[in-house]
């Protein structure tokens, strides 16, 4: 894959931000978990419980169940840093890797303690190797483990006793705005009539690949949008000065070929890198798309990617 591609590919995942759908209703015959009360009254819902206090819901006063959880693209962050960063040696279900000296972090009491990922990012730098990650990556790593120790049961028993049914949606931005977005920034080369016809239903159960094919420019029928091509164009100039265009077939220290407009090869024989070739970015465009239609919450990209969601 061509570098810029595969480096806007990148910056797509890791602009992407995943949004927890709210909970699942109940299965037949499961009884959903009363809220916690926590101590004083302070737990998630606490108006659910009458008495208060260590009687109530699934009280005792144990962080995770009277911390409020974070936002839900938080805490969907929080898991993408997590399995990069921490799997490896905690597992995925955070109960440690023995051959790995990882320690069970649902019973830790780091991570108890830890409040907006202060304690656990000082034990980063302190890994070995050392991880250094940004304070809000250490904090969403924190917020992930604190929901994950949310839904553990009674007296610390493992996750999963108590459902929470939760379930992943990327399709966090607004079709309608994406709309208007895509026609401002995007119609000028690409169209969904055209070169992004059925894009939705080609990425239907992937948004994410949806996402990162649309923003590298690959996911219509060429990376030319309605011309279509899919090459790299390129400029040779001879020696005299004179310029010949077309896609470039083969390029090294020797040898150039070119594939004109009219569907003929070309060929140059280099010598000193004369003549010189010139090859023009095919992610140029996007690349200047992407600063463009940057904010801070990335909502110009995630509206574009939910209206191409569409698009079926």
């Amino acid at each position: 894959m061509n570098k810029n591609i595969a480096w806007i590919a990148a910056l797509s995942s890791a602009l992407l931000t995943i949004q927890l759908m709210a909970q699942a209703p109940p299965a037949a015959g499961d009884t959903p978990a009363p809220p916690a009360a926590g101590r004083g009254g302070r737990g998630r819902g606490a108006a659910g419980a009458s008495g208060g206090g260590r009687g109530a819901g699934r009280a005792g006063g144990f962080p995770q169940y009277t911390r409020p959880l974070a936002p839900p693209d938080v805490l969907a962050r929080g898991k993408s840093l997590y399995d990069a960063n921490c799997a490896s040696c905690h597992a995925t279900d955070m109960r440690g890797v023995l051959d790995k000296n990882g320690p069970n972090l649902l019973h830790s009491t780091v991570t108890f303690s830890d409040k907006q990922g202060e304690l656990v990012g000082a034990s980063l730098l302190k890994h070995s190797p050392v991880i250094n990650l940004p304070p809000t990556d250490s904090a969403a790593i924190t917020d992930y483990i604190h929901s994950i120790q949310a839904t553990m049961g009674a007296q610390g028993s493992p996750p999963g006793r108590n459902p929470v049914g939760l379930t992943y949606n990327v399709l966090v931005g607004d079709p309608k705005t994406g709309e208007a977005t895509f026609a401002r920034l995007c119609s000028s080369c690409h169209s969904v009539t055209g070169d992004l016809t059925g894009i939705g239903a080609r990425y239907e159960d992937d948004p994410k690949t949806l996402q990162n094919s649309w923003v590298s420019g690959t996911g219509g029928g060429g990376r030319g949008g309605r011309g279509g091509g899919g090459g790299e164009q390129a400029t040779v100039t001879l020696a005299n000065g004179q310029k010949v265009e077309g896609r470039l077939v083969r390029k090294d220290d020797f040898l150039v070929i070119l594939m004109l407009p009219d569907g003929t090869r070309k060929s140059f024989v280099r010598d000193n890198g004369v003549p010189t070739v010139e090859v023009k970015d095919p992610a140029e465009a996007h690349k200047q798309m992407i600063l463009v239609m940057d904010d801070p919450d990335n909502k110009n990209m995630h509206d574009i990617t939910a209206y191409l969601a569409t698009i079926k």
